[in-house]
């Protein structure tokens, strides 16, 4: 009655967690309560206050509603539960960590004073409960107290008293005083409960308790009032732990519950191959596969819808919280995000990964490049009408100058009175100064009448207003290249009206704009809640796609973890402004789960040998994608490809100029054959070979007298060569 007191105590405190029912409303049928245990309660601690004789009946019962698996906690609080029979019915199914408590007893050392357990707790206890072992203690508490009452008063005499006498015996208070008193030496024989201790009520003040495992008999810590709780020095007490296997030590199975999120959680390309845990690939399926090396567990995936959103109108989570909170997994992994929200309702690891939120924008794919850009500052038209002005200007000069009279002089200078005269300005003449102006390059004869001075002035000013165009959109058009956003932090977003922004619907990220204090966030999250169509998405990944579907006009807010990965792997995408806030992905874990610890330290140990971020670099890092073609340059850096059309055109002008001299070359050996009556093929030998005479400047006007020429030395080199030889016949 007092235990059930205390606990209407505790539930008036907090009823959410203690939950309080008698059994005696469901003694018809013990199933209704486990199942409105499991289904309604979720609860993972039990405590279970009751006679003996029903436990075996309750336990039982209970496993049909999986109320005994590895991660469940059961006290049983009577004394007597040894005498349960519940090692009757202990299989495998009892998987759970079942305690109780009793009084600690011991039999007597005959060695020392010292109470240590020589006999097994079974050969003991045996089927007897403690109630006489109590009456064994009290009893020899009495006599040893009565004993040494006697012995102080000599003589002694047998009181003459019955029990209807209607006045106490005269001994009877010292007796009681005695046994407050009595000293642990003065009991013989010793007390089967350890030491016995009194107060001034007569209420017991010294006793251990014994917490052990019923359903194997397995001691495990023992409670005193002075100490607590302390662990049992199993090396020097005699136990029988080991003569009935513990189905709560084996090796447990956790239930991991995730979702479906690159690069996280995923399924494998070829999944078909494989079965169970080995379907899955990412950076949560690999954090549990180390976690589950280091602290020794096995693992199976639950997939659920999300990581958990609360609803304010049902006031219920989803997703991985819904699970944890219904204790149908025991540990949440995902992009998941502590909250003080979700802390109210699952406990979290230390963080496995620290991030921020940011800005995730379209970028524009840069233009092809080129090989004639060099020709896009001007449209099509223009170079066109830039070559007719050339071709028209070319003949008006011509033309022009013919009716000039002072573009008309004599051929020969030094003759004062002539009976020609001779024009400059033809086609050739003309087409240079027009070509030579457009260059920037002038030309060496130049107008004399006033007329055609003030054309060719005009035509200055044309070349010189196309170049200075063509100059500055070259540098405008080759800079351009280089992609730059006009939105560059959070302010430029709510500063304008053209581009929406949003976040995934009642994620951390809505969240964390929602609750926050700060003027630019409670802006941003109003206009979030303003825009039509709505900027909020489902998941991350309809928010990416988004972003890629409208090209600029919208802007999605995330994680810096899932923006850098989605950056890698879609070269449209960039991140735009600093990051804001912080935040931290952890473990989630039901309320009170006992391994959180030891899943934090794991954590903490990956981290100090670096095992978290080499994870990170795989799974973050694509070395699949390039990004070349959005690779951005400075303004200044231009590409071969870029000014290949230069190149060309540079090539193009030299292979025109050599066949323009190829022919003319031809044509000129024709000639030289017709006028000194030699063969095409003398002609042609005699001016290739003076061609390439590199060292010769000067050329003789006919072929006939550079041949004489090597006749004679060749003549005189052979009379030279004869005298010689004559010589050497004389000396001889």
């Amino acid at each position: 009655m007092r235990l059930r007191r205390d606990l209407m105590n505790i539930q008036a405190l907090n009823s959410d967690y203690v939950k309080l029912r008698n059994l005696a409303d469901y003694a018809d049928d013990y199933r209704i309560l486990w199942k409105e245990t499991d289904e309604t309660f979720h609860e993972q601690r039990i405590i279970l206050d009751c006679e003996p004789k029903t436990l075996k009946e309750l336990l039982k019962v209970s496993i049909d509603f999986k109320l005994q698996g590895p991660f469940r906690n059961w006290f049983l609080t009577h004394l007597d539960t040894h005498n349960s029979g519940l090692r009757d019915i202990y299989n495998e199914d009892f998987k759970a960590n079942i305690t109780s408590v009793r009084l600690k007893v011991v039999d007597a050392n005959p060695f020392e004073r010292k109470k240590t357990r020589l006999t097994k707790v079974d050969q003991i206890l045996g089927n007897q409960t403690m109630l006489p072992i109590l009456i064994y203690d009290a009893v020899v508490l009495f006599a040893s107290s009565a004993r040494n009452v006697i012995a102080a008063m000599q003589p002694f005499h047998p009181p003459n008293r019955h029990c209807g006498s209607p006045s106490p015996w005269m001994l009877g208070a010292f007796i009681v005083n005695e046994m407050k008193t009595i000293s642990e030496d003065d009991v013989e024989p010793h007390f089967k409960t350890e030491n016995m201790k009194l107060d001034e009520n007569g209420q017991r003040i010294h006793f251990n308790l014994e917490i052990y495992k019923p359903t194997v008999n397995e001691p495990m810590m023992v409670w005193t009032p002075d100490n607590g709780i302390k662990k049992r020095r199993l090396n020097l007490e005699l136990e029988s732990a080991g003569t009935t296997q513990d189905f709560s030590e084996q090796r447990k199975v956790y239930t991991v519950v995730t979702h479906y999120e690159e690069p996280y959680f995923m399924m494998k390309e070829d999944h078909e191959n494989f079965r169970g845990r080995e379907k899955y690939e990412g950076y949560a399926v690999d954090l549990i596969s180390k976690l589950s090396e280091l602290l020794e567990f096995d693992y199976e995936f639950m997939i659920v819808n999300g990581n958990g959103k609360y609803n304010p109108e049902t006031k219920q989570w989803d997703g991985i919280i819904r699970k944890l909170i219904d204790h149908h997994a025991q540990i949440g992994v995902c992009d998941l995000t502590i909250t003080q929200m979700r802390r109210s309702v699952v406990d979290f690891t230390v963080p496995f990964m620290q991030l921020g939120i940011s800005i995730l924008h379209y970028k524009s794919p840069p233009e092809p490049k080129n090989q004639f850009a060099f020709l896009e500052p001007f449209a099509v038209e223009v170079w066109i009408y830039m070559i007719f002005a050339q071709l028209i200007m070319t003949l008006a000069f011509v033309f022009i100058a013919r009716l000039s009279y002072r573009e008309w002089l004599p051929p020969n200078p030094a003759i004062q009175d002539p009976d020609e005269l001779e024009n400059i300005w033809n086609v050739n003449n003309s087409t240079w100064l027009m070509v030579g102006s457009i260059m920037q390059q002038g030309c060496d004869i130049l107008p004399r009448g006033p007329h055609m001075r003030i054309l060719t002035g005009m035509w200055w000013f044309f070349a010189l207003m196309m170049l200075s165009t063509y100059t500055a959109n070259l540098a405008a058009f080759l800079t351009s290249n280089k992609w730059q956003s006009s939105i560059k932090s959070l302010q430029d977003l709510i500063e304008q009206d053209k581009v929406h922004f949003g976040s995934m619907r009642g994620g951390s990220t809505s969240l964390f704009f929602s609750e926050s204090n700060d003027t630019d966030y409670q802006r941003a999250w109003n206009q979030m809640k303003d825009f039509n169509p709505s900027a909020f998405t489902s998941t991350n990944k309809e928010g990416v796609a988004r972003v890629r579907k409208e090209k600029g006009g919208y802007a999605f807010l995330m994680e810096t973890t899932s923006l850098t990965y989605n950056i890698e792997r879609n070269c449209d995408l960039t991140q735009i402004g600093e990051q804001i806030g912080e935040k931290h992905y952890g473990l989630a874990v039901p309320l009170g789960s006992d391994y959180r610890t030891n899943l934090s330290v794991s954590i903490l140990q990956l981290s100090e040998r670096g095992e978290l971020q080499k994870m990170k670099n795989k799974w973050w890092k694509n070395h699949n994608v390039t990004c070349d073609s959005y690779h951005e340059v400075d303004g200044d850096e231009l590409s071969i490809i870029e000014l290949g059309g230069v190149f060309l055109v540079l090539a193009g002008g030299v292979l025109i100029g050599v066949i323009l001299g190829i022919f003319e070359f031809l044509w000129n050996v024709q000639n030289v054959a017709v006028e000194e009556r030699v063969t095409p093929w003398q002609a042609f030998k005699a001016e290739l070979i003076f061609a390439l005479k590199f060292w010769v400047r000067k050329k003789p006007m006919r072929i006939s007298s550079s041949s004489d020429k090597s006749s004679s030395r060749r003549s005189s080199g052979s009379r030279r060569s004869s005298k010689e030889k004559s010589r050497s016949k004389t000396a001889s």
